[in-house]
């Protein structure tokens, strides 16, 4: 599956000079950089890499894109990564807090319901809301941005 994508092979390719291939990207390594994206792509939805041309302008265009997706695969994983570290940080944090809370008998299953249901609704509005500290001082800065981001709009 090496030569999946057709077309006339690179290296016998004599009309292209050096010089040109700087400015249009035609060059072996742009080639293997877009034939390995290619490749990669289509194997992960399990299909081969179709027939195409090798031309200046396919390889340039192509190795924007691939260019482009690898740097936005980056940044999503980096983004993923973080998400799961904070989702188990959060967990850890919850139950450090039922612990804290069970120890001085307030555990959830001894509360009325009407407090649980209302802790509830509170922690989906802060959810809503965005708000990430409870203090009452980010409370009172977080209406102030609230007040300046509806001024601004």
């Amino acid at each position: 599956m090496s030569d999946i994508v057709g077309g006339p092979d690179p290296s016998a390719i004599t009309s292209v000079t050096a010089e040109s291939s700087k400015t249009t990207g035609f060059d072996a390594n742009r080639i293997s950089e877009v034939k390995a994206w290619l490749t990669s792509q289509f194997d992960a939805v399990g299909k081969d890499v179709p027939d195409f041309e090798y031309t200046p302008r396919s390889i340039a265009e192509l190795h924007k894109i691939a260019t482009l997706s690898l740097a936005k695969t980056q940044a999503s994983a980096i983004v993923a990564n973080d998400y799961r570290q904070k989702a188990a940080e959060y967990r850890s944090q919850a139950a450090r807090i039922r612990e804290i809370l069970e120890s001085v008998g307030l555990a959830q299953e001894s509360l009325p319901s009407n407090v649980v249901s209302s802790a509830h609704v509170l922690a989906k509005v802060a959810n809503l809301l965005d708000v990430r500290d409870t203090e009452l001082s980010s409370g009172r800065s977080f209406s102030t941005e609230n007040s300046s981001r509806r001024e601004e709009s």
